[in-house]
């Protein structure tokens, strides 16, 4: 039954312009919070740019997007952000303190509530131990159950509640990877139906970075800036282990000397700095800290530079939920090493070089596979025919398809089980 939307409550308030109260035939809410960071990273990058499409997609349905801090001016101007659609809501919900993880166990549950949700989207792997309202749950990965010691045994612990809660109350589940689908199925006994598996696609504000030409004087700027030889190899390294940041400088190592000549090694995003100090003295070790930089997190403005102008990107990881960066990679025209488990080899199919994460020696073949230039010409041209099976539209399109299944199941749409069909799967 279509009904017009609820005044806001007590404690819960509108952080942006009111929308269009027009009757709407349902309402989506969401937790925001990842998307409306002051950094947004990963989960709320990914989450910004599906949501640029969503509601546009179905502009009869209200979204309301909470999140708990304040914006700051940058996230709240930036350009196509979701909740400047007259069908978005930003909504936050103040609590001081939030021990307990209170905001997310009862503040969000209570607002969905009170604002007669429909259904609940909770983008980061759990869900609270009481919904009252329906829910869908995306399930990136499994890395802290599948890798001892990625997290302390307490966060593990935890970890591992909030899968079992998504599990068991979701409506339904959205897996970003067949791998993770798979891993579900095998360590919890979920049925594959319960899951559709939607993938990421590239960085939206990338790829409207490449309709302009990387000019020599940006290149020149992102050398300068960041000390770079004329070519250099990028990886991500993060700060945990699967990572492997430790293997990318033990491969690049073991290369012969004339074969590194000229080549810079760039590792980004290891934080905090007793990660950059950890993995300098290992430069040091292998003797190929002359090569090497080392940096924490980048401006993100400075990202798509870095990456149009690498040689390759070094992705080794010893476990991703997905691997965009690849995908990034694949739009940059870039060649890609990457490792051949998880969901890398499913990402990347047969545009990339594969190698053995553990082994140095395996690294280092891929490294100079990418470092030709026929291999690395043909890597390109793959990379960019496989981009074609990943967009935001698409991406957007079916998590829509999603929200209108879950809604069927649980009573509050017309059977829609079938608008699913041709959504990824």
């Amino acid at each position: 039954m279509r009904r017009t939307s609820p005044p806001l409550r007590a404690g819960v308030r509108c952080t942006t312009r009111p929308v269009n109260r027009r009757i709407a035939l349902m309402r989506i809410g969401l937790d925001a919070r990842s998307m409306t960071s002051s950094r947004p990273r990963g989960t709320g990058r990914n989450l910004f740019d599906a949501y640029r499409s969503i509601p546009a997609l179905r502009p009869e349905w209200e979204f309301v997007l909470y999140h708990q801090r304040p914006l700051v001016d940058r996230v709240r101007h930036s350009d196509h952000a979701p909740w400047h659609y007259p069908n978005v809501t930003l909504r936050q919900i103040e609590i001081p303190g939030d021990r307990l993880n209170a905001w997310f166990q009862v503040r969000l549950p209570l607002a969905a509530r009170r604002d007669r949700i429909d259904l609940l989207h909770f983008p980061a792997n759990a869900v609270p131990a009481w919904c009252p309202v329906p829910s869908v749950v995306t399930i990136h990965d499994l890395i802290p159950l599948q890798l001892p010691g990625e997290l302390p045994p307490h966060q593990t612990r935890a970890f591992r509640r909030g899968i079992l809660r998504g599990v068991r109350q979701a409506v339904h589940i959205i897996a970003v990877s067949a791998a993770t689908r798979d891993e579900l199925h095998r360590d919890f006994g979920v049925p594959p139906e319960r899951v559709t598996v939607i993938p990421w696609a590239p960085d939206a504000r990338l790829l409207a970075e490449l309709r302009r030409e990387l000019t020599a004087e940006q290149r020149a700027g992102v050398c300068a800036k960041y000390d770079l030889d004329a070519r250099w190899l990028l990886s991500f390294s993060g700060s945990t282990a699967r990572k492997n940041a430790h293997g990318v400088l033990a491969g690049f190592a073991a290369l012969r000397p004339e074969e590194r000549r000229g080549v810079t090694l760039v590792l980004v995003g290891s934080e905090p700095a007793a990660c950059r100090e950890a993995l300098a003295a290992e430069a040091a070790r292998l003797n190929i800290a002359a090569s090497t930089r080392i940096y924490g997190f980048l401006p993100h403005e400075d990202l798509p530079a870095l990456l149009r102008g690498a040689t390759g990107l070094l992705m080794p990881s010893r476990y991703e939920g997905f691997g965009l960066p690849i995908l990034d990679a694949f739009a940059c025209g870039v060649p890609v090493l990457t490792s051949l488990v998880s969901s890398m080899p499913e990402v990347a199919g047969n545009a990339a070089v594969y190698c053995v994460p553990e082994d140095p020696h395996s690294i280092a073949a891929g490294i100079r596979q990418l470092l030709e230039p026929a291999v690395a010409a043909e890597l390109v041209r793959r990379g960019r025919a496989r981009l074609a099976r990943f967009s935001w539209r698409r991406t957007a399109e079916a998590m829509c398809g999603v929200y209108e299944l879950c809604l069927a199941k649980s009573g509050r749409a017309p059977a829609a089980a079938e608008r699913l069909e041709g959504c990824v799967r």
